[in-house]
């Protein structure tokens, strides 16, 4: 959100926006979306979810964050039955910031302030980029299909054949809208066609040209 902005900038910009620091423990909920744009919300430390939750209360994963990593309402408005939170992965440091602090009309017209709006549309753009991936990971048509996405995303996220997953064997199967127990037969069965080795949530790509 502050890249090409001076440090000093910075500093005089959330002087001026007041942001609040706040600690979460694991399972705890950061954040509920409103329909109004009221906060932005900087992950300081540790890791973060951001579920969608049906009428029914059925949970789906949509996103996973770490350190530096951005959320909030600008970013996903609620539709119509469906609801959206942040829940803390693991103990965790949330900086939030008023939206409207943000986006609201600078008296000085800094150009630094101006950079800031910049960076937010950015944001918004690799956000949509990043949806309409898992959207082209979830409707293959078949569940090692999705796998095989998944890990070669990982592949080419980390750089390297083997990987630790960022999200637990259950959340995987949330993020993918797939069944857990039907996912881990499909993760053994990839690994008895040699197409992965797997050892807990450390994977290593064989041969995935061969699904």
């Amino acid at each position: 959100m502050f890249q090409g902005i001076q440090p000093e900038q910075v500093q005089a910009m959330l002087a001026c926006f007041k942001p609040e620091r706040r600690a979460f423990r694991k399972g705890e909920t950061i954040l509920v979306y409103a329909q109004e744009l009221e906060n932005l919300c900087v992950l300081l430390s540790g890791r973060a979810q951001l579920y969608c939750m049906d009428r029914d209360g059925e949970y789906t994963l949509l996103e996973h964050y770490g350190p530096n990593d951005i959320f909030g309402e600008v970013f996903a408005i609620p539709f119509g039955d469906l609801g959206y939170a942040v829940q803390a992965d693991s103990d965790c440091q949330v900086l939030f910031i008023r939206f409207s602090c943000v986006c609201g009309r600078c008296p000085k017209a800094c150009a630094h302030h101006s950079r800031l709006t910049a960076n937010l549309f950015e944001l918004s753009a690799r956000k949509a980029q990043a949806l309409a991936m898992r959207i082209s990971l979830i409707s293959k048509r078949s569940l090692r299909r999705k796998l095989c996405a998944y890990f070669e995303l990982e592949r080419s996220r980390t750089g390297s054949d083997s990987f630790e997953l960022p999200v637990s064997l259950t959340q995987l199967a949330s993020y993918l809208c797939a069944d857990r127990a039907g996912m881990m037969r499909e993760l053994k069965a990839m690994a008895a066609a040699g197409l992965i080795a797997r050892r807990g949530r450390r994977v290593t790509v064989l041969d995935l040209d061969r699904e």
